[in-house]
């Protein structure tokens, strides 16, 4: 089953969690190009698609945060992969694209340039491999519906907790993380607060996802998934440099670092993904 669409709004979603961090910086400790002159680069490249980028400014602590989305517009970008060089061309007003005919390969190394601020940024990246043997020991739960009526907090726990264990293959111990993505074109909540509740249950996303691990398996709870409907269960195959992003998200203005990046005279993240997809169910008791 195909992963790209759940992979698109995944990623739209999470990304915002690593890159949150790498848009700003702190002057101090960059004494090559100041704070808020560098490029931020978001790209994610999968297999079988064109090539999709995002560039926006970067943005120093002591700056406007109302600033922070900043799409860097007029930039010549290329991309070099076996030999040839693709010019991306700008598309909706917040991306860079390939041509459609440009279709990304496994395996294969793409290199990406442009200039920004007198610096030459660049980066490189190969896509993974497909993850291997994905598979989970239950394919659908149930849950009970609940209508909370009064402002007393949450909904009893009436139903027994049930753990959805899923495995894979991996024998070079690279990173994975699963998403659950609920698919329904309209929400259905499973426990509903009343609408002068002050929680913030009726805003949990659709989607839910792990950290990136190297082993073998993670387990997701019956409890966590909010809707009823339809998943997809993806299980997405990163790169080192994803899961070092990934996991510097704490980074604060209490705590104030530059955060890892594969970018040369920038920042951000340009890496390729692979993934495969599950279907799983919730279903009302």
């Amino acid at each position: 089953m195909k992963f790209y669409s759940t992979y698109k709004l995944v990623f739209q979603f999470f990304a915002t969690v690593g890159l949150m961090a790498g848009l700003f910086s702190c002057e101090k400790e960059n004494n090559t190009i100041p704070g808020g002159a560098k490029a931020v680069v978001e790209a994610y490249l999968v297999p079988n698609r064109p090539i999709t980028v995002k560039v926006k400014k970067e943005i120093a602590y002591n700056e406007d945060l109302s600033n922070k989305e900043t799409f860097l517009s007029g930039l010549n970008i290329k991309i070099t992969a076996e030999g040839q060089t693709y010019t991306l061309k700008p598309f909706q007003d917040t991306l860079y694209k390939s041509d459609d005919n440009v279709k990304v390969k496994v395996g294969v190394t793409y290199a990406i340039s442009f200039d920004y601020n007198g610096k030459t940024v660049s980066a490189s990246t190969v896509v993974p491999t497909k993850p291997v043997g994905f598979k989970t020991d239950i394919k659908t739960i149930v849950r009970t519906r609940q209508v909370i009526t009064t402002s007393g907090g949450f909904g009893r726990n009436v139903d027994e907790l049930v753990d959805v264990n899923l495995s894979w293959s991996n024998p070079n111990n690279d990173y994975h993380f699963v998403v659950a993505d609920n698919i329904e074109p309209k929400l259905d909540l499973i426990i509903t607060l009343p609408s002068s509740s002050t929680t913030l249950l009726n805003d949990i996303n659709r989607r839910f996802r792990g950290q990136p691990v190297q082993g073998t398996a993670s387990r997701l709870q019956s409890q966590q998934f909010q809707y009823f409907g339809r998943y997809n269960l993806v299980l997405l195959k990163v790169n080192p440099d994803y899961a070092a992003l990934y996991n510097s998200s704490g980074t604060t203005s209490q705590n104030i670092s530059t955060p890892p990046s594969t970018i040369t005279n920038g920042l951000g993240i340009f890496t390729g993904v692979n993934g495969d997809t599950l279907s799983f169910v919730v279903r009302e008791r």
